[in-house]
Formats: structure tokens, sequence, C-alpha cells
């Protein structure tokens, strides 16, 4: 069992407080998406969702989840969830196969699924350590586990962020999914990233505007290399460019940008120095 590591500084640690926030999240989310929802419908292939404590980012987060809300209640739902190593402890593409447990409940792995994505390459591997005290999954399955309890997960840290290694991943859960056995799963996939760190609101928007246009073409090889040359501080860069390139091969079209906003602006309104967050749909 993987118990959580960040419950408390990142999000309500008693179950009473964190099931009444992640259900306050969830309504406020709603509620903005009946006024400007996604013009795309489900099911989508994957999601954007930031990773941050919920007071700065919980909101953002929410959007994504709320958004494929219908989608998510499907029975025999796995999510995979891609999120970046911030540790460094573990291997550079590490597999949890432990159930993952939150103040407000467990998700189980789904062990099939994560044996058949470990086979599909070398490179990648079934590996805890990697897991043990990364924020960035963890704070995505109280959502989860409030929408669709019975949802299961596929967990990958990736430690090892490029191009390269983004297509290779994509490929192998493409390949992975589409396996006769997995035929009857709804499958999503959601990759969790903060964007540009500790710059001013105005800078930050400058940093992420042509990440963000790429991410809306599902251009992932475009969006790898301006993370590269600009130097950006995207901190799952990685998790969204295998959801790009994941994406086109599932036959998706577009990525639609929920939510953009930042830390300064979701507490006291103070952009001096913040850290980015946004929200996608892509189908």
């Amino acid at each position: 069992m993987r118990h959580p590591a960040v419950a408390g500084p990142f999000y309500p640690g008693t179950p009473a407080t964190l099931q009444r926030a992640v259900d306050e999240l969830l309504k406020n989310a709603r509620q903005e998406l009946k006024a400007s929802g996604p013009k795309s419908r489900p099911p989508f292939k994957a999601i954007l969702c930031p990773h941050a404590g919920y007071v700065y980012s919980g909101l953002t987060a929410a959007l994504s989840f709320a958004a494929a809300e219908k989608q998510l209640q499907l029975p025999n739902t796995t999510v995979i969830i891609l999120g970046p190593n911030h540790t460094g402890l573990g291997n550079p593409l590490s597999v949890s196969f432990e159930d993952w447990k939150t103040p407000v409940g467990t998700s189980s792995t789904d062990l099939p699924l994560a044996g058949a994505i470990i086979k599909s390459n070398a490179a990648i591997t079934k590996n805890e350590a990697a897991h043990l005290a990364e924020h960035s999954i963890e704070v995505q399955l109280p959502f989860l586990q409030t929408i669709n309890p019975q949802a299961k997960i596929v967990a990958i840290c990736m430690g090892w962020q490029d191009d390269a290694m983004a297509k290779m991943l994509a490929k192998s859960i493409f390949d992975a999914t589409r396996q006769k056995e997995f035929s009857d799963r709804n499958l999503l996939l959601l990759a969790s990233s903060d964007f540009t760190h500790y710059q001013s609101g105005e800078q930050a928007r400058r940093l992420d505007a042509q990440p963000l246009e790429f991410i809306k073409a599902l251009q992932g090889t475009l969006f790898e290399e301006e993370v590269e040359a600009s130097d950006l501080s995207i901190c799952g860069h990685g998790p969204i460019a295998v959801a790009l390139h994941y994406s086109k091969l599932a036959g998706a079209k577009k990525a639609e940008l929920l939510r953009y906003t930042n830390s300064g602006k979701e507490t006291n309104g103070d952009e001096g120095q913040v850290v980015a967050y946004a929200s996608f749909v892509i189908a």
C-alpha cells in the first residue's frame, strides 16, 4: 500500500475536511464550466492538471476532473496518471504496482495494464521508490476517488523527461491499451504538471504563451523543443508531451484550455513571484 506522503501540507489531512474541500472545489468547477465549458465533449483521451497545494491550484485541477466527470464515472475506468519526479528517487520511468491510499479512499492499481506497459519497453520499470515522497500523482487522487471510488489507476513517475522518452512512453501506453484484454477499459490519461515557476505573473504569462499554443495544437515535439530552447520551468513537461503524443495516436484533434492562472491570483493577488497553473482536456 502506498500511504499518503503529502496529506496536510498539500491538501487537508483528515477525511472529513478533505472531503469537504474536494466537494467544494468540484462544485465550483462545475459551476464555472456551465458558463464556459469545453467545446469538445467526452470521451476525452487525456486531461492536464496542476499538482500544487489545493489552496493554489485546486480549482484549476478540479476543472479538468469536472469536465471529464461523466466519463470518469463509467464502469471499468482506469486512469493512467503521469507525474514528474521531484525527489530524484527511483528509476527514470517508474510504474507503481501498489494500491494508493488517501484520507478519502483507496485507488487500486490496474495490475494487468501496469504489467503490459512495463513489458513494452525495458526502460519502463516496476519501481516504488520514485513514488514514496512524490506529490504530483498523489494530489490528483482525492478528486478521482470522489468522482468514482471504483476507478483504477496506473501511476507512472517520470524522472527522465525529453521528447524521445515521451514518444516512446506514449507509444508503449498506446500499444498496451490496444491489447484485446483491455478492450473493456474506459481509459483516460492524466498528465500532472505546473507551469512557469518563481517568476512574476506577467513574465509567467509571457513564457507560457507559446507552450500553451503548442499544447492546443497537440504538438508534443515542438512543445518539448520550446521547453529546452527557452529553459522553461514547466516541471511536468514530460508528462504533458506524453499526453500530446498519446492523444494523437488515439485520434485526438485538439486540446482545449479550461483555465490558466497562478498562485498569486488564487490567493492574495500578489503576482510578484508566482507558480503558474493550467488545466486542459484533449479530445
